[in-house]
């Protein structure tokens, strides 16, 4: 008999709750979300409070739509060692029907946002025209609320297979997530490349990158990892996953965080040298409007945060182990990613004389804040539903046994 079916079960813990301390953290979080987006509308500074709504609703609906495609992803590659943490991505996918409904309330900001919803700027130009029957907001409102009911219902056939093999264990219900889990990964490419191109890519209309659906996906990935790495820290240290989660099952997870950071900084780097090589005029706008009215100091200051930093702090090997280690890298990625939504969106918006200027993202933090809260609070209102491990899942004592 192998050493993995031979591995005794440490003590069944109790539910998963998220920390007292970071609950009230996240509803203080809410708060200053409100606080921000209520702020710049009373403002009456439409540009501000919607590019806000923007960055922050899209950065919860990417951590919602990841824990499906990280489950997706183990599932198919037959991660064993991440069976004792998939409560976490499980609960992350609880935000998906509700952050997509959020996320589509953007388009009623879209004739802010968007330079191709107005029909008179569209009758205008050569090449809005041409996009005209695929860059309208009929188009956006269909395809969006297609790709977040395509998430959902495979969010209650895959999640849905793991809560039936809690309650009837068996090998079935991982043969038909497995299956499952590839067709989703085909319908994933296809809706979140849609998704990506309407909510952020379109905000450059005349702009566009074949690699730009490819960057989003790693920035969710990175993103989303790092949220999974620090819930799952943040349970260790707190004593509720003792046993089945160990230095081990960590080393693994801060590696994948390490290898989508290195992963971003390659596909980054390759859209930029890319550009900047051919020297396209229609290809070098993004840039150069990134690189013009003060946003040159913010753009410089990206591959710090997303790639430089937490690559040299992960280059250890216990900054992989240790939750101590994990977790404020965990939480500069997360920034990062606010960081790069914000240089995606804030520029883009106005045109002309109204184009927008660089500005200390305050505003647009705090409605980012307010985001992630809202989810974090769902996400832990899910997590504690369920089992904290699935107990029952045949490959467990694999996982228990894992050495990395």
């Amino acid at each position: 008999m192998s050493a993995a079916h031979s591995h005794s079960l440490p003590h069944a813990p109790e539910r998963l709750a998220l920390p007292a301390s970071l609950r009230a953290a996240s509803g203080l979080m809410v708060i200053a979300g409100v606080l921000g987006l209520g702020w710049a509308f009373l403002q009456g500074d439409a540009a501000l409070a919607w590019s806000t709504y923007l960055i922050g609703a899209f950065f919860a609906l990417g951590l919602g739509v990841f824990g499906l495609a990280w489950i997706a992803m183990l599932h198919l590659t037959g991660g064993a060692w991440s069976v004792t943490m998939r409560r976490v991505p499980e609960a992350m996918t609880a935000w998906i029907v509700p952050g997509g409904v959020l996320a589509m309330f953007v388009t009623l900001g879209a004739h802010t946002l968007y330079h191709w919803s107005d029909a008179t700027t569209v009758a205008g130009d050569e090449l809005l025209s041409h996009k005209a029957p695929f860059l309208n907001l009929t188009m956006f409102v269909v395809l969006g609320v297609i790709s977040v009911v395509l998430w959902a219902a495979f969010t209650a056939i895959i999640v849905g297979a793991s809560r039936r093999q809690d309650r009837e264990g068996g090998i079935a219900a991982t043969r038909s997530s497995r299956a499952m889990s590839a067709l989703f990964m085909v319908f994933f490419a296809i809706t979140f490349s849609i998704v990506s191109f309407y909510f952020l890519m379109s905000l450059d209309a005349h702009w566009f990158s074949t690699m730009f659906a490819v960057l989003v996906f790693t920035d969710v990935m990175q993103t989303g990892t790092a949220f999974v790495a620090l819930m799952v820290a943040l349970l260790v240290s707190a004593g509720m996953l003792e046993g089945f989660v160990t230095e081990h099952h960590l080393h693994s997870l801060g590696k994948m965080l390490f290898a989508w950071t290195g992963f971003w900084a390659y596909i980054y780097f390759c859209q930029f040298m890319l550009i900047w090589y051919a020297n396209i005029p229609e290809e070098t706008a993004y840039f150069l409007k990134r690189a013009e009215n003060g946003w040159l100091p913010y753009l410089l200051v990206l591959p710090l945060l997303k790639f430089v930093v937490p690559f040299m702090a992960m280059l250890p090997r216990d900054a992989k182990r240790l939750p101590g280690r994990l977790i404020p890298v965990a939480l500069l990625v997360l920034f990062a990613q606010f960081w790069e939504l914000f240089l995606m969106v804030a520029p883009a918006v106005g045109h002309g004389e109204t184009m927008a200027h660089g500005h200390l993202p305050i505003v647009e933090l705090a409605g980012t804040l307010g985001f992630l809260g809202l989810f974090t609070l769902v996400f832990g209102w899910a997590l504690a539903r369920h089992d904290a491990v699935p107990l029952k899942d045949p490959a467990l004592a694999e996982c228990l046994a894992y050495h990395s």
